[in-house]
């Protein structure tokens, strides 16, 4: 199946550097559970972690998207990202 070209350039969100409203509680169980599976995967080169970052599921849709508290990706470059796109990472 070929994917044509989009006529009009779809915007995916990306960080817009202001924080995101959280109680305290919320923020430190997010902050722990990223931690603890950084941590958990240090030594993995193909696990990416992450949380509270943009994942974008379906490419066109720029709707099509959740920000998970926390989130373990197999098979990937563990490497920052601005977000998540999923048709543009390949799964090993």
């Amino acid at each position: 199946m070929t994917l044509s070209p989009l006529a009009t350039p779809v915007i995916y969100p990306e960080p817009d550097g202001s924080p995101m409203a959280e109680s305290d509680y919320n923020r430190d169980y997010l902050v722990y559970g990223v931690e603890s599976l950084k941590i958990h995967f240090q030594e993995e080169e193909d696990v990416y972690v992450s949380g509270n970052l943009w994942l974008c599921y379906e490419q066109g849709v720029s709707n099509a998207v959740v920000s998970p508290d926390v989130f373990v990706i197999f098979g990937v470059d563990n490497r920052p990202r601005k977000s998540y796109k999923v048709w543009e990472e390949q799964c090993g």
